[in-house]
């Protein structure tokens, strides 16, 4: 079983974080790991809502940093 590692941002300003997500995730897939986003934040992780986690890639955060929000 691989190793997972989730990525959440608490909310508030937080200029580069689209970089860092991008970055972190693509060094622990490198590292042979599996990476999740939690979509929402801590109020979706509490809630238990395994919908809004949802897998991180080199396709989908190769070009993150283009866009705006986390």
């Amino acid at each position: 079983m691989k190793e997972t590692i989730a990525i959440i941002v608490g909310g508030g300003p937080a200029p580069g974080i689209n970089g860092v997500i991008s970055a972190a995730t693509i060094e622990a897939i490198k590292k042979g790991k599996k990476v999740i986003g939690i979509v929402g934040g801590f109020k979706s992780l509490f809630a238990g809502d395994k919908k809004k986690a949802l897998e991180l890639t080199f396709d989908n955060v190769s070009k993150i940093h283009i866009t705006g929000g986390s």
